[in-house]
C-alpha cells in the first residue's frame, strides 16, 4: 500500500450507502482523504449546496484535489484505479482481464446497486402504497437472482477474479450489506460467503465499516 500524504480527496458519504466501496478503495490506495457527511434522511443530498458538487443529487460523490467532483460508484472506481494504477485494484487498459473487469463493474453498479435501492426503499418505485409490497417482493427476488449470478461468476479463490483482490470484491461485499438475511444468502452461495469473509478481514474494509458503525454511537 502506498503512503500518500497529499493531495486530499473529499468523500461525500452517508451511513451504509455506496460510499462504502469508495472509502475502502481510498484506504487501500493510501490516499489522503476527508469525510463530508451528507444526511440523506434530512434531504441534504437534494440541497442546492450539495448539487453544486453533484448535480445528480446522489451519494457518494468524490471531490478530487483539483476541485472537480465525480459521482456514481462505477465512475469513481474507474477514475481512482486510473489515478493509482499501482494499487492493482482494477485492470489497466490493455490487460487481458480489462473487459471482464469493466463488464462486471457495470453489472454491479447497475443491476446490483439499483436492485439494492428497490430492496431498501420500495416505496420510491411505487405510484401508491398499494403497490409497495409488490415492488418489495420483486426486488428481493431480483436481488437473490443477482447474487446467484455472482456466485457462478466468481473465478478466484477467494476473490472474484483469479488475479486477487480488486475493487470488485469491495463492491460485492458492500452489496451483501444490504441483504435482509445474510445467513440465508451465504448458506446457498458458498463462494460468495468465502469472498465476503476474506474482504471483511481486509484492513481497508474494516476501517470503512468502523466509520459506518458510528451511527449507533
Amino acid at each position: 500500500m502506498q503512503s500518500i500524504k497529499e493531495p486530499t480527496f473529499t468523500l461525500y458519504w452517508e451511513y451504509l450507502a455506496g460510499s462504502i466501496v469508495v472509502q475502502a478503495m481510498l484506504e487501500e490506495i493510501g490516499a489522503n482523504y476527508q469525510l463530508r457527511y451528507v444526511d440523506m434522511g434530512a434531504g441534504e443530498h437534494l440541497s442546492e449546496d450539495f448539487k453544486r458538487h453533484n448535480p445528480a443529487g446522489r451519494v457518494p460523490a468524490l471531490r478530487s484535489p483539483d476541485g472537480k467532483t465525480i459521482g456514481e460508484t462505477g465512475a469513481i472506481i474507474t477514475l481512482l484505479s486510473e489515478m493509482y494504477p499501482d494499487s492493482q485494484l482494477a485492470t489497466p487498459p490493455g490487460d487481458k482481464d480489462r473487459a471482464a473487469f469493466l463488464f462486471w463493474l457495470n453489472v454491479m453498479a447497475t443491476s446490483g446497486y439499483m436492485t439494492a435501492g428497490r430492496v431498501g426503499h420500495p416505496e420510491r418505485y411505487a405510484r401508491d402504497n398499494s403497490a409497495t409490497a409488490q415492488v418489495a417482493e420483486k426486488a428481493h427476488a431480483d436481488y437473490d437472482d443477482f447474487f446467484d449470478l455472482i456466485e457462478t461468476a466468481i473465478a478466484g479463490d477467494p476473490f472474484f477474479m483469479d488475479r486477487g483482490l480488486t475493487a470488485l470484491d469491495y463492491y460485492i461485499t458492500m452489496l451483501t450489506e444490504w441483504h435482509l438475511n445474510k445467513d440465508i444468502l451465504f448458506a446457498a452461495r458458498p463462494k460468495l460467503s468465502k469472498l465476503c469473509q476474506a474482504v471483511n478481514e481486509n484492513r481497508s474494509y474494516k476501517v470503512t465499516m468502523d466509520t459506518h458503525a458510528l451511527k449507533a454511537a
